[in-house]
Order: structure tokens, then sequence, then C-alpha cells
């Protein structure tokens, strides 16, 4: 079946439709409304995802309709699994767009996501990761509502899910036409019309919303057709297992970091709020369009790899996916460092005090990353030593002392105190320690596998790789922190570097509009505050440098040029106090002043929290 068809219907069909959506929504006054837990600056129509569906429900019906006519047999296509695939998005479609409209309760979505995922099990669709029916069913049924949210939740900022979607879309087409699914490839490059349709008006600064409609379908469609993946003989075990998942990669991510992050604060999970992937990056210096457009690359990064681990042996793809974790997982620790919450949003519960000591002060995220890095080291060493084409009697080696390797090197890594340091404060004494953990840790693995195993014939040179590797592999995860800090700050090297004085909500604020209006010219650097407990804190990925006091030192030592006042509520005397420094060294103050004008001439009102107005910076007299 060509793949042609649907895709043309299914894009001149959003290109068409998704106007009149538009203006549907605008009549019907189907508005998403800005408020501080979303990004959007101004009202935005709703209903994008009737555009998204509706583009969908064409191209798949040009593709059942060439499927039927090229195999005559209309029974046997209704009977498909995809066709529960496309019922039960449908069904998802019908919630979100209830949801856009009512504001459904979460319990209530969830209930009718449980709904769908049944129909697509009832359908035949089962993700076969293992050898027992009633596993794959259970797991096939938390991946559908899995993925179904993470959509969902990715679905935050201009272009980004609906764009991260047809690159998904795309890449499952191409391992299902491979495998002979022609239906389910066909049906994938419905959606990637569609989408691609709609991103013209999606994208930064977009002029209509998908909504829940939009994302819960596009969400389930993607989860129900993931499962689908093919178990034939020519797909490998690590290929059924990781394939759906690294094409899906993006919104799984995302939804990772922010529940983890969400659940460290003590904030409910089903709560918005400008945490995300996203925002993060933003925060990083990115422009929106930048965003999106490396979200993109990701997904097909994520895409590559899955095609790639599709036809690769076990061995070199386990290795593959192992090393293509570790470097999400690096990427999500340390995005997850970019936002702070309020302090009103501090761990509550045994269970949550539980989760937050075990991430933070047990560095647990750190440990399992290096448990990664040593077996991915590992099952390295062994391939480079043979070639690629592991003997089975060395197969048989690796598996049963892999886990001796991984152990024996994590405690010497404890040992040496190397999970005491900060990644982004790596320097040289961190790097030694590092180095002479992992030779004592080789030592160690040595000194156990010859012990437990006297018989093996552990090749020497294997040994050697693994200790080389590992040291190669966790330095250069631990410095990847100090790079990206490198291009953190590179990205906005033709601003001038600014102090926010002020570490609360108006603080926030006058980052978020220093990095989203470019014309201002000017980048944070860090923050003044006078509340000690904040000292070293970071608000929106930047520090809390010090007091007022301190002032006299950081303005010369990081080259400031111009100091906000990010709070009404300063101390006359702390302001004074700051204006006087700001002479010293001939810098510019500014007050972020927040104002409604009013149409007719009456004067402006000034104030402190956010409204959706406009924020503009206005210099303070110092004289």
């Amino acid at each position: 079946m060509t793949l042609f068809l649907p895709f043309v219907a299914a894009f001149a069909t959003a290109l068409l439709l998704t106007p009149a959506i538009r203006s549907l929504a605008r009549k019907v006054g189907l508005i998403a409304r800005p408020s501080q837990d979303r990004w959007h600056a101004k009202p935005t129509a709703l209903l994008g995802g009737a555009a998204v569906y509706g583009a969908f429900l064409v191209g798949t019906s040009v593709a059942l309709f060439v499927a039927s006519a090229g195999t005559g047999a209309v029974t046997a296509i209704v009977r498909n699994p995809a066709i529960g695939i496309v019922i039960a998005s449908s069904l998802m479609f019908l919630v979100g767009l209830a949801d856009d409209r009512f504001h459904l309760r979460p319990s209530t979505k969830l209930i009718f996501q449980g709904l769908a995922a049944t129909i697509v099990i009832s359908f035949g669709v089962v993700y076969p990761v293992t050898g027992w029916q009633v596993i794959n069913v259970l797991v096939t049924f938390f991946w559908f509502l899995a993925l179904t949210n993470a959509l969902n939740l990715l679905d935050n900022m201009d272009g980004v899910a609906v764009g991260v979607a047809a690159v998904a879309a795309l890449f499952l087409a191409v391992t299902f036409q491979w495998e002979g699914a022609a239906l389910l490839a066909a049906i994938c490059m419905a959606l990637v019309g569609a989408a691609v349709g709609f991103l013209p008006f999606n994208f930064h600064r977009a002029s209509i919303f998908m909504g829940d409609s939009g994302s819960l379908f596009i969400g389930s469609l993607l989860a129900g057709l993931a499962a689908s993946y093919p178990n034939t003989a020519s797909v490998s075990i690590v290929a059924v297992l990781f394939v759906p998942a690294a094409i899906a990669v993006i919104p799984i991510l995302d939804t990772v970091l922010v529940t983890i992050t969400r659940t460290v604060a003590g904030r409910p999970i089903s709560v918005g709020g400008r945490d995300h992937t996203t925002h993060r990056l933003v925060a990083m210096g990115l422009s929106e369009r930048q965003v999106a457009l490396l979200l993109y690359a990701f997904a097909a990064v994520g895409g590559l790899v899955a095609i790639g681990l599709r036809g690769a042996p076990p061995g070199i793809g386990m290795t593959a996916g192992g090393i293509f974790l570790v470097a999400l997982l690096a990427s999500a620790a340390y995005l997850g460092q970019i936002h702070t919450y309020s302090p009103a949003d501090a761990p509550r519960g045994r269970a949550t005090l539980l989760i937050s000591n075990l991430l933070y002060k047990r560095r647990a995220l750190e440990v399992v990353l290096d448990l990664i890095i040593f077996t991915v080291a590992y099952q390295l060493a062994y391939l480079l030593r043979w070639d690629g084409q592991l003997p089975a009697e060395q197969w048989a080696i690796f598996e049963s002392t892999v886990a001796i390797a991984a152990v024996s090197k994590l405690v010497m890594f404890g040992i040496r105190g190397v999970y005491r340091g900060s990644w982004s404060q790596l320097n040289l004494r961190d790097a030694i320690h590092l180095v002479q953990a992992t030779v004592l840790g080789s030592l160690v693995t040595v000194a156990a596998v010859m012990f437990f195993f006297p018989s093996a014939s552990v090749s020497r040179s294997v040994l050697i790789l693994d200790g080389v590797l590992v040291a190669l592999l966790t330095l250069a995860t631990r410095a990847s922190f100090r790079t990206l800090d490198l291009l953190r700050h590179s990205l906005r090297e033709a601003a001038e570097p600014v102090l926010i004085y002020g570490a609360g909500k108006g603080g926030e604020l006058a980052v978020r509009e220093l990095l989203g209006n470019a014309d201002l010219q000017m980048t944070p650097v860090g923050f003044l505050d006078d509340d000690p407990s904040k000292l070293g804190r970071l608000v929106q990925g930047y520090p809390v440098l010090g007091d007022v006091a301190a002032a006299r030192n950081i303005i010369p030592e990081r080259g400031i040029k111009r100091v906000i006042l990010g709070s009404r509520a300063l101390l006359d005397e702390h302001v004074e106090s700051l204006c006087t420094a700001c002479r010293s060294f001939d810098v510019e103050i500014f007050r972020l002043e927040l104002t409604f004008r009013p149409v007719g001439g009456k004067a402006a009102i000034a104030v402190d929290r956010e409204p959706q107005a406009k924020v503009r910076a206005v210099p303070l007299q110092t004289a």
C-alpha cells in the first residue's frame, strides 16, 4: 500500500480545516486564557484537536479504501487491530473535547482512558514484552495510560507536542512498513499529514491550540500504534522492548522529569506549571522556536536509535540503548536543576519526604546512572574485544559476571567519595578521585570474578577496556554539566549581564521577561536577596549570590552592567545601599513595573502581582 495518499489527504484537509475551526472556536468562546501556570501570553483559540482529528479521519479513510480495494477483504480490515486503535483514540478525542469545554475531573478522564485502553487490548493489541500474556496485558494497559498523559503534559508550548508527535509517527510508519504492517504504516502517515498540516497554525506564535481534544487523541493513538509493534522473527527482543520507547522518548522524558521534580517539591502532578522540559530550555536561553526545533531533533534521534535497535544483535542493541539512556538521564538531571519551587511547595508527608531524601540526599539518580554506565562499559568491552560477535561461551561469562563488575565499581565509587561532589562544580580533584575509584573498582572486579568464577576464561583485555571505558563515560557524564553551563551562558553572551534584587515571585517574573524578550538585550546572572535561607538556592536556574551588602563584590566580579529591582516590597535603606553601590561602579539600576494602561488617557496603574499585562523595566532615580 502506498503511504503517499493518506499523508497528502490528511495534510490538505488540515490546511483547509484549521482556519475554519479556529473561526468557530472564537465564535463559540472556546478560548485559552493566559494564566500564571500557562506559558502563552494572549487569548488563543482552542479546538485545534478537531482539525487534527478530522484530517486524520480523512487520511485514514483513504488508507482503508486502498487496503480494502487491494485485498477485497473488508471483513478482515474491520477486524484489524488498527481499527481498535482508531476507535479508542476517537473516544479520547471526545473526552478531550468535553474537557476543553467543561473541565472534567482528572479521575473522570482517567476512567475513560482505562476504557480506551481496554478497547485497544480487546482488539488484540498487546505489547509483547514477556512470555506471560497476563503481564503483557497489564503492561499494555499502563503503557497506554502513560503515553496518552505524557503527550498531554508535553502540550505546553507552541508547536512542540504536535511536531514531536509527527516525528514519532513518521518513524513508526517506517518501522511498520519494514515489518510488512502496511495498514498500520498508512495510519501513521495519516497522523503525520494531519499534524504537519496543523503545525503552521500552531507553531510560535500560535493562532490556535490543540487543547486536550488534540493531545489526548494523538497521545492515545501513538500509544496504541507503538504497542502494536510487530513481534516477528526479524525483530529482536531488544527491539520489541525499546523501539517504541525510543520513538516516543521526548514525551516520556518530559513526564518523568515533571513527575519526579513535582513529587519531590510536594506539588500535585496533575496541576499545571512552568516546570516542563520546554520551559527549562527557555530558561537556558533558547527561544520558543529553538526549543521546538531542538525537541524535534531529539525526537528524530530517538527514531534513528529505534531503527538501529530494530536490526541490531542483542548485545549491540543493549549497549546502544544503554548509552542513549545515559545521555537522556544526564540531560534530564541537568534540566531538573533549572527550576526551583516556592517555599510553599516544600515536601509534605512521609512519602514525599522519603522520595526527596532518596533522590537528593542519597544521590540515587547518580547511582542509577553509574550502574547503567558500569553495565554498558562492561558489555562494550566484550564487544570491542570480540569485534561485536561474542562467542556463546563469552556471552555466558558476561551474563554471569556483569552484576559483580557493576557492584564492585559502585562500592569503590562510594568509598572514594565520588558521590559527595557536585557535577556542576567538577574540578581536577574530583576527576582524580573518580579515576582512582575506577582503578580500584576494576581491581576489585578482577578479584571478585576470579574468586566466584575461578574456571571462567575472562579475557584480561576485556577487564582493561572495561576500566578505560568506565573512566571515560563517568567523566563525560559529569563534565556534561559544565559543558551545558558553558553552552547556556554562550546562548546569551551578546546580552548585558544583569543582577536581580529580590528572589521572590517578582524576581521570577523578571527572569521570564528577560529570557523571553530579546529586545531588552539583558541576560540574568543571579539574584540578590536579604533572606539568608535563600542563599545558594537556584531560582529559575539562576543562583542567589548574596545580600545587598555583598553587591559591592558581586558587581565587579560578575561584570554586572545593570541591576533590576524585582520587587516593590523592599526596605528603603536596602534600596539606598544598593543604589550607592551601583553608582560606585557606574551601573544602571532599574525597577520592574507592571502596569494596566486603560484606553482613554487615564493614569496607568502599577501592580505587584502578575496579571495579563505588559512587563517593562523602568530606570530608577539613584541620585
